[in-house]
């Protein structure tokens, strides 16, 4: 997972900060945090979102796209970890669209499935409801209300899916 920070940069324009982030915080269907999760979430910056492999990938590719032009500015540093983290996101995406991926997954926040874990969704790319349990633990505590919904997602993804 990738979080970017937003906000106002030191330059007056938009900060950009794509690192691996932890789990995002919990919907409010469910009815409270574990220790685990809160401190997880205190983890994550402030003003930052996470981002699924597929997601991170559309993101620096556009900014790969531009590479040329932003390396003739000398206000902007383009760090050396760019390529590595493009790469890293380029082969753990499982998925064709990131925004049809996005579609999919979204509805599930509305049955106890937080930011992290539809994170953990998209990355790993499972095929079977028992992956995604056995992967993700933390989806079993809401398991009664969620578990048809992340079927017909999980059928939805293997429709969108990269062959490889």
């Amino acid at each position: 997972m990738y979080y970017v920070l937003i906000g106002e940069g030191s330059k007056g324009g938009k900060a950009f900060s794509a690192g691996k982030g932890g789990k995002g915080s919990a919907s409010n269907a469910k009815p409270a945090m574990s220790d685990a999760e809160l401190k997880l979430q205190l983890d994550m910056p402030p003003n930052s979102i996470l981002l699924s492999n597929c997601e991170a990938a559309e993101m620096l590719q556009k900014i790969q796209g531009h590479m040329a032009i932003l390396s003739e500015d000398p206000t902007i540093k383009i760090p050396e970890s760019f390529d590595k983290a493009f790469q890293y996101a380029k082969e753990g995406n499982h998925f064709t669209s990131a925004k049809s991926v996005k579609e999919i997954l979204e509805p599930l926040k509305d049955y106890g499935v937080n930011d992290g874990e539809i994170c953990m969704i998209a990355n790993i790319g499972p095929e079977t409801i028992k992956e995604v349990y056995a992967l993700i633990p933390s989806l079993k505590a809401t398991r009664s209300i969620n578990e048809g919904k992340i079927v017909e997602a999980l059928a939805a993804l293997a429709n969108i899916k990269v062959s490889k």
